[in-house]
């Protein structure tokens, strides 16, 4: 399995291009603020790998025209992959930071490590590429995980638990990485969603679980055993409803995108089975939807609130398939705010509704393995 790691020139160099377009050794080393000897064998070595290529001349008023230095997008992929309940979402994105494919495997039956096999051959295939085009597959997980074990540990929304991929790693002999799904989203937003311009957010996901992301001076934070961000199983309320993870009172039977379903399904008389299905009927002109509304908003208020007191974030982005509905729940969230004021909490609190969607996670492992060729910050 070969070692692509790049030292931080190398990185630099990539993300000054991917950044400001084809450069000559020059302009790199003023904007590195290096010298031209250290671009020059960097961008040499690079050459070599294909990583780079010659994209022609430089217009200069006098003297021999320099050469410009550009990323070869097409040298290099990362497999982005998002395990959840019933289906397993994936994409391939190139050094440029785009999407080159998405797909999904719908009610995935076969095991995790199947479901990867037929996900590397499927992009090898549509793609024309070869192992060695792979940077690295990274996976999302709704749970716990350990990142150097590579190890799926456990998540109370899902039954794949206490899973090493080391094995599958050496038997595809493509580099993995693994995080949590929360965590991965909110890197994704902070390098090309919505909260790039912060240096500090919080991301909450919200889906069949609540989970959150930390972003702390433009970095992820695991924490010291990894498990930072499982606020879905904070106590919100004394001997409340019963969670998954064996408790009572978390926030994630009051905020779970199954309680509201479940409440308008209550309202309906009939079983609703999605997010889509409640925002179809859901009028806020009659007074039980109305209500039921609210109640589920004055929980999700509490949480920003919450979150922005413990952390002081430049913002929260709230993100999983809740974000996809900014224009039904907003103004209840604003009047619910103005309802229940803190003096402690910031006047002009920022929270943002995530640009990526539930496609985050995936374009979050999928950056996390590109990481390691080039830096995005």
């Amino acid at each position: 399995m070969q070692n692509r790691r790049r030292n931080d020139n190398e990185k630099t160099i990539l993300a000054k291009i991917r950044e400001y377009g084809p450069m000559t050794k020059y302009d790199l080393a003023e904007r590195m603020n290096v010298s031209i000897p250290t671009v020059t064998t960097n961008v040499n070595k690079l050459l070599n790998e294909k990583v780079l290529e010659e994209a022609g001349v430089a217009e200069v008023d006098y003297g021999r025209k320099p050469i410009l230095i550009d990323i070869n997008y097409n040298r290099y992929f990362s497999i982005g992959i998002d395990i959840q309940k019933k289906s397993v979402y994936y994409c391939l994105m190139n050094l440029k930071l785009e999407i080159v494919l998405e797909k999904i495997i719908m009610n995935a039956e076969q095991s995790i490590e199947n479901c990867i096999r037929v996900i590397v051959a499927d992009v090898l295939e549509e793609g024309k590429l070869k192992k060695e085009n792979i940077i690295g597959i990274g996976i999302s997980y709704p749970g716990l995980v350990e990142e150097e074990k590579l190890l799926l540990k456990k998540g109370p929304n899902i039954s794949v638990s206490n899973l090493s991929l080391e094995a599958l790693r050496d038997e595809l002999e493509i580099n993995f990485y693994v995080g949590n799904e929360a965590r991965l989203a909110a890197f994704a937003e902070n390098i090309i969603g919505v909260s790039k311009q912060y240096m500090n957010s919080l991301y909450i996901s919200i889906k069949e679980g609540i989970g959150a992301g930390i972003i702390v001076d433009k970095r992820y934070y695991a924490g010291s055993s990894e498990a930072a961000g499982e606020i879905g199983h904070m106590v919100i309320q004394k001997d409340g409803k019963l969670c998954n993870c064996g408790n009572r009172g978390c926030v994630e039977p009051y905020l779970s995108t199954h309680t509201l379903i479940a409440a308008f399904s209550s309202i309906a008389g009939k079983t609703l089975n999605s997010l889509e299905e409640v925002f179809a009927i859901y009028d806020i002109n009659i007074e039980s939807h109305k209500q039921a509304m609210k109640e589920y908003v004055g929980y999700l208020v509490l949480l920003l609130n919450n979150g922005f007191l413990i952390f002081d974030p430049d913002c929260v982005i709230i993100g999983g398939k809740m974000s996809e509905y900014q224009v039904q729940i907003e103004p209840l969230m604003k009047e619910t705010m103005a309802d229940n004021p803190c003096s402690m909490l910031k006047a002009n609190r920022k929270i943002e509704f995530s640009a990526l969607g539930y496609k985050a996670s995936k374009y979050g492992a999928a950056l996390r393995a590109i990481e390691e060729i080039t830096a995005l910050v």
